[in-house]
This record gives structure tokens, sequence and C-alpha cells, in this order.
């Protein structure tokens, strides 16, 4: 079956995006307030961040034990399910967390939950895939 936009979906659609590029610049530059108002506080990770929450990981970086040197996201895709929004991209990462270096092209989920009509990150899977 075709999956039809209404112009809602397409606003939140559109909304989605503009957080999703928001919270990129505030990872690469340690913006730790932004990644805060974007993130539930009970956001789940996956690969390579699995167990931390948002706590966690707002802490790993302002203690430097995360640090992002690059991260470029592209094919970004948003579907809206509801009160669910889930954003697909490729993301090509060059970072460091807790001593080991990591590097290379992933394939990226991101979902989103709207609480009392705002749009938070609920989850974040990274999987490494082949280059590009």
């Amino acid at each position: 079956m075709a999956h039809h936009r209404s112009p809602f979906e397409s606003a939140v659609e559109q909304q989605l995006r503009r957080d999703n590029e928001a919270w990129v610049a505030a990872l690469i530059h340690g913006d730790t307030a932004t990644l805060a108002r974007l993130m539930d506080a009970g956001c789940m990770f996956t690969y390579a961040l699995e167990g931390d929450d948002t706590a966690q990981f707002i802490a790993d970086i302002e203690s430097g034990e995360l640090q992002v040197a690059a991260l470029k996201r592209d094919h970004v895709e948003v579907r809206i399910f509801g009160s669910t929004g889930v954003l697909l991209a490729h993301d090509e990462a060059d970072w460091h967390y807790k001593g080991s270096h990591i590097q290379g092209h992933y394939r990226t989920m991101q979902v989103y939950a709207k609480r009392e009509g705002e749009w938070y990150i609920v989850a974040v899977q990274a999987s490494p895939i082949a280059s590009q």
C-alpha cells in the first residue's frame, strides 16, 4: 500500500527534519542543552552507546568521554505514525567514545514520540554498514 502524506504529516516531517539537523549540529558542537531539549529523559541507545540513557549520554559529552570529530548525515527519510515518528539516515561518523576510536558508515534510526505537544527522541539505533 502506498504511503499518502497529509498536510499534517508533511509539517511534522519537516519539524522532525529540523530537529534532526539541530541534534546533529548539537552533537558535533557538544551543545548538551540542545541535546537535552530534543531528547526524552528515557531515550534508549544501541551500538555503540548501548545501555546509555539521555543523562549518561549528556554526561559522556560533558566529561569528554564522547567526542565527535565529524558526523555527516544524509539520505534522511521520515515517516509519521500518529504520535510516533521514525527517521532513517546514512551517517559517516568519526568519533571517540571511552577510549575507542569509532569511524565508519552507519544506517541510523531515530524514533520520536509526541508528548504533551512536543516531539522528543526516544530511541537511537546505529548499525555499521559497508562504505557507500
